[in-house]
């Protein structure tokens, strides 16, 4: 039972320290997973102790022995904090570096769609970070996930109603909108490209939908280039206009940006949106009808071609009632509550991601919930793509600057309505993103940008620095060990004793055993160790010594140490008494 108890506490310890639940802070996963382990060995330990008695100690344990073992652990332990250190980005270094070598194909991949690596061709880029040559974006079979805390992209407001409209809704900061959705892969609606230029005022301005409510909001947007020059325009949502010589409308969804002659320098350009998201445009009392928008391009109403998951999106589908704006959001609460947002997706089955998704392990991050929110639009003849960016976001009120991080990049849904157009519908759950809207810097906090609106970029090839922890944890684990042995060897030695085969080793006599061995002592006929009791009473007859309880005392000493009797107490008081009076 106690065996089983241990297991489990080990079990319990391993789900915490690997992440479960994800809820739950991991400071507080450690402590509970310590007190498993505490709880798990202390009920081990409180086993019933066996009947024998145990060997003791050549010696006692002396203070140098305890003061030498926990020395011995600090510096076992400020070693390890030295290697933990030190090892992990050298051994990243070396597995990237034998990745080019042997598998140069897949390192070329990695560096298209994980551009963190600080290999010297990754950069913070805005653009083709996610996709691959063809413009497509897979969705993961597993994934474990770890996002970045780079900066990457960069907002300056304009005026007070942009900063009060961003301070009481999330932002979405879009970066590139997919159409397709085929064999879990989003694809961009292929058209023929078209150069957009700018008008005689600089600006080169988007088509709106005649009833589309909410605030126009300005800004100007700050953000490296890629050095492959795949740069993609950057905006709020809904881009209305932006100040940029030219664009290249590649597909309805992403515009590229002109190549830079200096990338160094990165882009910088003022533009204005009329972002709209579900729950501004149910907040407001709409004079203008809420339903799907007509004469969509096909693709954004196409099913998957798995039969499995396609039958599956329309029974949910199909438990919606009521309006239109009711059913979406029977939709949402239906992702919210029947899947778990997590970074790690094992698939252990090996199913299409989405089916995995919502039908057998459930969980994933904000790529599953757009998808799959996005296809159960599609259920409801709602047209629906995938847009990619930033949401969130950190605000520094003295600069009026939003910095968005690699950890705040984000997929969400979006859906075309009539006479609204596109309306963010992003059923990620609440509580997998940082706040309900930005989070606010210190007030001496600094973004990493210049005066000037320069982007402090990182040096790829500059290492990072390890500061004096890891050095002095070197020094104090290598200068202990010289401590431990001077106190190993300057501990107190222990007295001559008897040699391990003598009887102090084994376990204590019984008490008239010890007592006719000190009887025997005074009479003058002491018992020799490795003489028997039969032994013993032998030569006490020859010398005419033989005590009367001698015949008593061998049966009742041989029945139970080597018989099957069980000692008797009223039995032993009598010998010990018999042996007194002797």
């Amino acid at each position: 039972m106690r065996s089983i108890l241990l297991a489990t506490a080990l079990a319990t310890a391993y789900a915490l320290l690997r992440g479960w639940p994800e809820t739950v802070h991991p400071l507080l996963r450690a402590c509970l997973a310590v007190l498993a382990l505490v709880l798990g060995i202390g009920l081990w330990r409180s086993r019933r102790k066996p009947t024998g008695r145990h060997a003791t100690a050549i010696r006692p344990a002396h203070w140098t022995d305890y003061l030498a073992m926990g020395l011995g652990v600090l510096a076992v332990e400020c070693l390890f904090l030295f290697f933990l250190t030190i090892a992990p980005p050298r051994a990243e270094d070396l597995a990237l570096s034998l990745e080019e070598t042997l598998r140069p194909e897949a390192a070329a991949a990695r560096r298209a769609t994980h551009p963190d690596h600080n290999d010297g061709t990754a950069t913070n880029v805005s653009g083709n970070w996610l996709w691959d040559s063809l413009g497509r974006r897979r969705l993961p079979d597993r994934t474990n996930a770890r996002p970045g805390n780079k900066p990457e992209v960069f907002l300056r407001t304009s005026d007070p109603t942009t900063l009060a409209t961003l301070q009481q809704w999330r932002p979405y900061l879009t970066a590139f909108s997919l159409e397709v959705y085929e064999d879990a892969t989003w694809s961009p609606e292929p058209i023929s490209p078209r150069l957009l230029t700018a008008t005689s005022s600089g600006q080169i301005t988007f088509p709106q939908p005649p009833n589309r409510p909410g605030s126009l909001l300005a800004g100007e947007i700050f953000h490296p280039a890629n050095p492959a020059g795949q740069d993609v325009l950057t905006t709020l949502q809904n881009p209305v206009s932006v100040t940029l010589p030219e664009l290249r409308l590649v597909s309805p969804g992403i515009l590229r940006l002109t190549p830079l002659p200096n990338p160094a320098s990165g882009y910088d350009y003022p533009s204005t949106s009329r972002p709209l998201t579900f729950e501004q445009l149910i907040a407001l009392p709409l004079t203008a009808s809420f339903e799907p928008a007509r004469n969509q391009a096909p693709s954004l109403l196409a099913l998957p071609d798995n039969p499995a998951l396609r039958d599956g999106l329309l029974q949910i589908a199909a438990t919606t009632q009521g309006p239109l704006e009711v059913r979406l959001t029977s939709l949402r609460k239906f992702l919210q509550e029947h899947c778990k947002y997590s970074l790690e997706v094992t698939n252990p089955d090996d199913l299409d991601p989405i089916e995995n998704f919502l039908f057998h392990e459930r969980r994933g991050h904000c790529e599953f919930y757009a998808t799959a929110a996005a296809l159960l639009c599609r259920a409801l003849n709602i047209p629906s793509r995938v847009s990619y960016g930033w949401t969130g976001g950190r605000y520094f009120p003295g600069q009026g600057l939003f910095m968005f991080r690699a950890r705040e990049a984000h997929a969400w849904t979006e859906i075309c309505l009539e006479e609204q157009g596109w309306v963010i519908f992003d059923c990620t759950p609440p509580g997998a993103l940082d706040a309900a809207t930005s989070s606010v810097a210190e007030d001496d906090e600094q973004p990493p940008i210049d005066e000037e609106g320069n982007y402090l970029s990182e040096d790829p090839e500059e290492a990072p620095t390890l500061g004096t922890w890891p050095w002095i944890a070197l020094g104090a684990g290598l200068g202990l060990f010289p401590l431990v042995a001077l106190l190993l060897r300057l501990r107190k030695r222990p007295r001559p004793g008897p040699s391990p085969d003598t009887p102090t080793l084994l376990p204590d006599p019984p008490s008239y055993l010890t007592r006719f061995k000190q009887a025997c002592h005074r009479q003058g006929h002491p018992m020799p160790p490795g003489r028997t009791l039969r032994q013993q009473l032998q030569s006490l007859a020859q010398n005419n010594l033989s005590p009367t309880f001698a015949n008593d005392l061998l049966d009742y000493h041989y029945a139970t140490t080597y018989g099957t009797t069980d000692p008797d107490h009223a039995k032993e008081k009598h010998l010990t008494t018999s042996i007194t009076n002797w």
